[in-house]
Formats: C-alpha cells, sequence, structure tokens
C-alpha cells in the first residue's frame, strides 16, 4: 500500500492505495492540475473527479460496444 496525501482547503487527507494504482492516480491527478505540494482548490477535485468520470463513460460505452459486436459474431 502507498499513501497519497492531499491538501484541500488547507487541510491534509492522506489516502492508502494499492501501490500500482496509486502511481496511475498520481499521474491522473497531476494531469489534471492537481498539486500534491500544496493546496488544492475544491473545484479543480471536482473537474479532476467529473473528467474521470467522463473517460471511464467512455470506456464502458466502448467495452459495452465491443461485446455487442462479439455477441453478433457468436450466433
Amino acid at each position: 500500500m502507498k499513501k497519497v496525501t492531499l491538501s484541500i482547503g488547507g487541510k491534509g487527507f492522506d489516502i492508502e492505495l494499492e501501490n500500482e494504482f496509486a502511481e496511475y492516480a498520481w499521474q491522473e491527478l497531476q494531469k489534471n492540475g492537481i498539486a500534491f505540494d500544496r493546496n488544492n482548490d475544491i473545484i479543480k477535485l471536482l473537474n479532476a473527479y467529473f473528467s474521470t468520470l467522463k473517460k471511464n463513460y467512455d470506456t464502458d460505452k466502448k467495452i459495452e460496444s465491443m461485446l455487442l459486436q462479439i455477441s453478433q459474431y457468436s450466433l
């Protein structure tokens, strides 16, 4: 497990994540302008959250489409 620390509204939050996921989360948060060495605005965190949520939504839609295509070939 790896600890990731974020500062929001002047308060630090420690989050324990699996090692590989921690690295991925750290990189994704940095891409969205989240800093680990200073305070973060709540709006930045919300934007990062919804950006990641959109990415997951798009991925789910692609998977659904691929499964539909596979099921059509199986018939």
